[in-house]
């Protein structure tokens, strides 16, 4: 074989491995961002181990190509379960990038070669008992963050759940919230939470998370008038253009039925 050859097919095959390898490096995924996402998004109901909590136990999760059925269902959800989809394709919060991390994150963990990544932690804000409502708004925050933020949102705006922070109708509404959280919503993505119905919450905890929501006020979506702008000519120059036209419109209409 000629040398132009002979290097010809040395570039092929250096080329096919240097694609190859950047193929397996993103099939490999970031394991230590996959971890961090993992207790952001899947912690609160599948465990910080992975031994489930509303979610199924990851480490008994079937499939041969593990790694690919944790991406197809990160991705798409389980339907008829809680599992939602969480993709950005599906209207998740989830890039491709972010969904082969987790997944990576979770084969390594699951075959003992990636340490568990720690759950965070949260300091309870200081916040004041609502008057004749159970429980203490300030450890709920704390129960809300761990189990509640991945599907209703940081500031309780919603998501796959329902925005929270909002004026609940009703003459009370603890009751209705207190009994969501505790046996979730059938055929929905809220599961039950309280201990005797499976879930992992005691009942202290949901008359808590309970408290904290309803201390939550929505977002206000009305600007500030004195935010308002004015326009191009200013309020003042307005009100007097306004006013000089209507001014001419009287006197037109007077001297209109005088003549008449």
């Amino acid at each position: 074989m000629r040398a132009g050859g002979k290097l010809t097919i040395f570039v092929l095959v250096l080329g096919l491995a240097l694609l190859g390898g950047v193929a397996a490096a993103q099939e490999g995924g970031d394991r230590e961002r996959g971890g961090a996402l993992f207790q952001s998004y899947c912690a609160m109901c599948h465990g910080s181990d992975g031994r489930g909590r509303v979610g199924a136990n990851l480490r008994s999760f079937p499939g041969i190509a593990i790694n690919a059925a944790f991406q197809q269902t990160i991705a798409n959800g389980v339907q008829g379960s809680v599992m939602p989809a969480f993709s950005e394709g599906q209207g998740g919060p989830l890039s491709e990038v972010d969904i082969v991390d987790i997944s990576s994150y979770l084969e390594g963990v699951l075959d003992g070669t990636q340490p568990i990544e720690p759950a965070p932690t949260y300091q309870p804000p200081d916040i004041p008992p609502l008057p004749d409502i159970e429980g203490d708004p300030s450890q709920g925050a704390v129960v809300f963050q761990s189990n509640c933020v991945a599907c209703h949102g940081e500031q309780a705006q919603g998501g796959f759940g329902w925005p929270l922070a909002k004026n609940w109708a009703g003459n009370q509404p603890e009751v209705f919230i207190s009994q969501v959280v505790a046996v979730g919503i059938k055929g929905s993505v809220m599961p039950s939470w309280s201990q005797d119905n499976g879930g992992p919450l005691t009942q202290t905890e949901i008359e808590d998370v309970t408290a904290y929501i309803l201390t939550l006020t929505p977002a206000s979506t009305l600007p500030d008038e004195s935010e308002l702008p004015s326009g191009p000519l200013g309020s003042t120059i307005s009100w007097g253009l306004f006013a000089g036209v209507a001014l001419i419109l009287v006197v037109v209409l007077i001297r209109y039925y005088q003549r008449s």
